[in-house]
């Protein structure tokens, strides 16, 4: 099964979001996300890590680009990208935020369904 990855708004706080990892199967990488701050929440049956853009997107850099066989919920592409945009808190950190969403669907090769969604950003 792929694992899979989804970018969401936490709700409660004006710029944190919520990552979540499911389907991970492969014991180093589940080692190495829980080495990284990540949480195991049995009601969801996912990996969890949440916080400000900025650690976010080093999750998404060190995670999402830097392992292997990790990929974006196809269902999840645009609410990964609008969480982003909406949570950001300068235009700095939003630009910062696409580039790093870009790379990261070049590296699981979904950028072209992600660019309906990114383009004009």
């Amino acid at each position: 099964m792929t694992v899979l990855v989804r970018i969401k708004p936490e709700l409660i706080t004006t710029h944190r979001l919520r990552m979540e990892i499911v389907n991970l199967d492969d014991e180093d990488i589940e080692n190495t996300i829980r080495m990284k701050g990540w949480a195991w929440v049995l009601a969801r049956s996912s990996w969890v890590y949440a916080g400000e853009p900025d650690f976010i997107y080093r999750q998404i850099r060190e995670v999402v680009i830097g392992l292997p066989d990790i990929v974006f919920d196809p269902q999840g592409i645009e609410e990964s990208i609008r969480s982003v945009k909406e949570k950001a808190r300068s235009p700095q950190e939003l630009t910062e935020g696409y580039m790093l969403l870009r790379q990261a669907f070049e590296k699981t090769g979904q950028l072209t369904e992600a660019m309906g969604f990114l383009e004009g950003e």
